[in-house]
Order: C-alpha cells, then structure tokens, then sequence
C-alpha cells in the first residue's frame, strides 16, 4: 500500500497529463473506484454507420513496498529524512484478438509520460515493459503490463 500522500500525488499526475497523452481513447480505473467496463467493440469513428471498432482501457494499481530511514544523526525518528518507494502497475486491455499494436501504443505513451518525470512530491523512476499478454477471467479482454517505479523523498 503508498500512503496517502504518494498516492494522491500521483493520482493527480496521471490524471491531468493521460488525456492529452493517450495516443487512443483508453480511459483508466483505479484503485476500487467504480468503473464500467467497456464492451469490447464500439461504433467506430468515420463516415461508415454501424461499424465497430475496438475499445481500449487501461488498470492502475499503485503500491508502496518500503517507507525506510534515509539519515542518521538526530536521534529523533521524526526527525530524520524517511524516503517511501513503491511500484505503479499499468495494465492495458483491448479485445480478445485485435492484436497488440494498440496496447503497446498505449503503455509506450503512458511510459514516455512519465519517464523522468518529478511531481514535485514523487519521482518516477525505472519502467518495465512486461512481454507478455494475457486474457481477463472473462476472455473478452487481453492485456500488458509496464512497472514504473517511483520515489517519494521525506
């Protein structure tokens, strides 16, 4: 679990930079935040009335895995510098057999929007792109994953 303070900061982040990043319609859902999922074709975009094309969207899970002593010195655990550092999980769907030109698409923009990045509280640091896809329990919907790791300086 990121406290409250990691993960509002980059809740936010996320949320005011993806929309003008996302190279498609991919909207997100959160941490136990209600979402309806997508079917998995929609009307497509275009001069051609009743043609279906696939939709995206995208998981977010972020975690924190350490909150440590960074100084020493005053004795004071308050006192001292505490820096937390967790992992985001980006988990990107689109439909069972559309291929995975998309997603990739997808997760190398959300990569590239925070690679380097500083919210001012966290700092986005490594990302992993996962190779390997999967399908959903429902097997509508297959996916690929990218781990961004990030620190939080205290």
């Amino acid at each position: 679990m990121a406290t409250i303070h990691a993960f509002s900061a980059i809740k936010s982040f996320i949320e005011s930079r993806w929309p003008d990043a996302a190279p498609t319609e991919c909207p997100l859902v959160w941490d136990n935040d209600p979402f309806t999922q997508p079917q998995p074709r929609g009307p497509a975009p275009g001069p051609v009335p009743g043609q279906l094309a696939p939709n995206h969207w995208a998981r977010v899970i972020v975690g924190g895995d350490l909150w440590d002593q960074e100084s020493i010195g005053s004795g004071e655990p308050a006192d001292e510098r505490w820096d937390e550092v967790g992992e985001m999980m980006v988990i990107a769907f689109a439909p069972t057999g559309t291929g995975s030109e998309t997603i990739r698409k997808v997760l190398t923009a959300f990569a590239e929007m925070c690679r380097g990045q500083d919210t001012g509280i966290v700092e986005f640091r490594s990302i992993r792109f996962d190779p390997i896809g999967a399908k959903d329990d429902s097997g509508n919907w297959w996916g690929m994953t990218i781990t961004i790791n990030w620190t939080r300086s205290g």
